[in-house]
């Protein structure tokens, strides 16, 4: 008989759109961008939804992966999607350990969540994930990663915070993504296993005797299991090798074909969902794999707004800076940014034009804009910006 599937309620298709050209990923950038309506996180104590079905996809995965390599153990077909979650299911429990590591609680409840929509209450940043991988087959690379990230900051720019949490946003998406094909491959497994349960007990009881077999056909039109296309297929095939034609076989086509699917339909369906999840899967463990090489300094520095703006320091030395040290600058511009009405962008360009009226002369450490972010010129930024310490800063800061 048939088992219940890991998370059978939470099963839905894949993550994917139609398939878009470079244009047109642009205009989509674009176009999410437009329409998204996103607030800041309130600071609460609870444990995000994201990372709340993280854990819960974790467990999925893992049975999942125990429910396929028994099936393979008993050489029952699990496809070819069955076979990419075996072969790199070390892969995907990487990269949720890599999520937990990166997307601490503390740092999820600072990125600004989306208000309306079919993904309310998620990081807005998610969707661009979610949106990038469904409208490229989950093919994530530097190149479309580059272009649809560039596109939505012609319309809205992504905090410095955002760009940091893609990677885990990306791996979050792809792991959902593997989530859903690991799902349809168990479902299909499970299908085949009760097809062939099924075709034996007709063929034992047609071997039996007319009776025994009269019995076994009232059974299956009395209680029939779901005809999905992966049962139709797998069963008629299999009664098709029985060690005795069954001269009901063509009654049994005709009942299948009047209450579900043809023979031939079933196989054509059940192929070509074998084929999605197949390229589903796969390309969502090379996305993630691909993602894990990936320059993300090299990508946050060049997409952030606000990085641009710092590097038009007067002084010149901003650019010639250690990373770690621009790193800090930003951190500083970020925090101001937080505790103001401003953009992260319109902070750095107030520091930037504070440097450029503090001293006509280059070598006045006045003129460099990091005079204004850690230096003492911090208080005449935060005065310019309207920034209010919280209450922990304030003490700290008269202590």
């Amino acid at each position: 008989m048939r088992r219940t599937e890991p998370g059978r309620s939470e099963f839905s298709g894949p993550i994917r759109g139609e398939l878009l050209g470079s244009d047109q990923l642009a205009e989509k950038a674009r176009a999410v961008a437009r329409q998204q309506r996103s607030h800041r996180r309130a600071r609460i104590r609870r444990e995000t939804r994201l990372l709340a079905r993280l854990s819960q996809t974790r467990h999925i995965l893992k049975e999942a992966h125990t429910r396929l390599l028994a099936g393979a153990g008993r050489d029952v077909d699990v496809g070819p999607a069955g076979e990419w979650l075996l072969d790199n299911f070390h892969v995907v429990q990487e990269s949720i350990s890599e999520v937990r590591e990166t997307l601490p609680r503390g740092y999820y409840r600072e990125l600004p969540e989306l208000s309306t929509g079919a993904l309310a209450g998620y990081p807005r940043v998610y969707e661009l994930a979610i949106t990038l991988i469904s409208h490229t087959e989950a093919r994530v690379d530097i190149d479309n990663l580059e272009l649809f990230v560039a596109s939505f900051q012609e319309v809205e720019a992504l905090t410095i915070g955002e760009l940091w949490a893609l990677p885990a946003m990306l791996r979050l998406a792809l792991i959902e993504s593997v989530r859903r094909m690991a799902l349809r491959t168990v479902q299909r497994v499970d299908e085949i296993e009760e097809a062939e349960a099924w075709a034996r007990r007709i063929d034992a009881a047609h071997a039996a005797g007319p009776a025994e077999h009269g019995a076994a056909l009232d059974a299956l039109v009395g209680a029939p299991p779901r005809l999905t296309a992966a049962f139709v297929s797998h069963f008629l095939h299999q009664l098709r090798l029985a060690r005795a034609p069954h001269l009901s076989l063509a009654q049994i086509e005709q009942w299948i074909s009047d209450r579900a699917v043809g023979a031939e339909e079933a196989t054509a369906r059940s192929t070509q969902h074998m084929a999605l999840t197949q390229i589903m899967m796969a390309h969502s463990i090379t996305s993630l794999r691909t993602i894990t090489h990936l320059d993300w300094k090299g990508f946050v520095e060049q997409q952030s707004a606000m990085e641009a703006t710092l590097r038009g320091d007067p002084s010149g030395f901003y650019p010639r800076m250690t990373f770690a040290t621009r790193d800090a600058y930003r951190h500083v511009v970020e925090r101001i940014a937080r505790r103001t009405r401003e953009t992260e962008e319109a902070v750095a360009r107030r520091a930037v034009a504070l440097a450029a009226a503090g001293s006509g002369d280059e070598t006045d450490r006045r003129s460099h804009v990091g005079y204004y972010l850690v230096d003492d010129g911090l208080g005449e930024l935060e005065a310019d910006t309207g920034y209010r310490a919280s209450a922990g800063e304030a003490i700290h800061r008269w202590v």
